[in-house]
């Protein structure tokens, strides 16, 4: 089932992962979908995201990350499963797109 994001599904996102109780998308999918660029250093494991106005750093196992200078520490660490990195859907939600979580789908919209 596609993740819908601005309120229509984007095929070929691949469906999110319920961890810990918090619901995990992957990065690099989410940020281009929404019209941001990414770039995965695999050796440092760290993404940088240019979306909108925000420039991201993002490293998998580190809760923190580096939202345009300013640190942010997420409810959970990103990860990497089969070469992607996943982070919390609240991530988006702090760069302020309206979030909904049901079951399996999650809605982002611009606010």
């Amino acid at each position: 089932m596609p993740t819908p994001l601005e309120g229509t599904g984007i095929d070929g996102i691949p469906e999110p992962i319920l961890g810990a109780g918090t619901t995990f998308v992957p990065l690099a999918n989410v940020s281009q979908a929404l019209g941001g660029y990414a770039h995965y250093d695999h050796e440092s494991k760290i993404a940088n995201i240019e979306l909108g106005d925000y420039q991201l750093a993002v490293q998998a196992d580190n809760p923190e990350v580096n939202i345009s200078g300013q640190l942010v520490t997420l409810q959970a660490a990103p990860f990497i499963d089969q070469d992607v990195m996943w982070v919390p859907v609240r991530l988006f939600q702090t760069l302020g797109y309206d979030m909904n979580v049901d079951g399996d789908q999650v809605t982002l919209k611009s606010a």
